[in-house]
């Protein structure tokens, strides 16, 4: 698959880029993303709650099949009801920058927390749908316990 011919909007995660809060919970994991010309994209990403309640933030990047890192971005969010929606950026080496939005539907009882998401990422994956422009497509994320 040649990266310049799809947009790296597939990336799932990033924007605003957060403070990682050492006392604060933190996750890490996989990603995959899927645009409609049925281009798949993957990457690994890691987050830590925000300062404000239900926020969340940080970092990602995106991988070849090999490992090489193509992009690297950040990405924040927030919950609303049971959906979580955020907004992500990314770069690639040679500077062009890419940004959009993600959102997901969440199982979790209405009353759960921003961080409860990620939480049950540990256990199953969490999918959801990203927009970058006129690209659209979906995304899954597996977390995993930080050592």
């Amino acid at each position: 698959m040649d990266i310049r011919r799809c947009p790296l909007a597939v990336i799932l995660l990033a924007s605003v880029s957060m403070p990682m809060i050492a006392d604060q919970p933190q996750w890490q994991g996989t990603w995959a993303a899927t645009v409609a010309s049925g281009a798949t994209f993957a990457g690994t990403w890691n987050a830590a709650a925000g300062q404000a309640p239900d926020t969340v933030g940080g970092a990602w990047s995106l991988r070849d099949q090999n490992g090489a890192e193509l992009a690297t971005g950040t990405w924040a969010a927030g919950k609303e009801g049971k959906v979580w929606k955020g907004s992500w950026q990314a770069r690639r080496a040679s500077g062009e920058t890419y940004d959009g939005t993600w959102q997901a539907q969440s199982e979790l009882p209405l009353n759960s927390r921003l961080p409860a998401l990620f939480e049950s990422a540990i256990a199953k994956a969490i999918s959801g749908a990203w927009r970058m422009g006129n690209y659209a497509g979906a995304w899954t994320i597996r977390a995993y316990a930080q050592k």
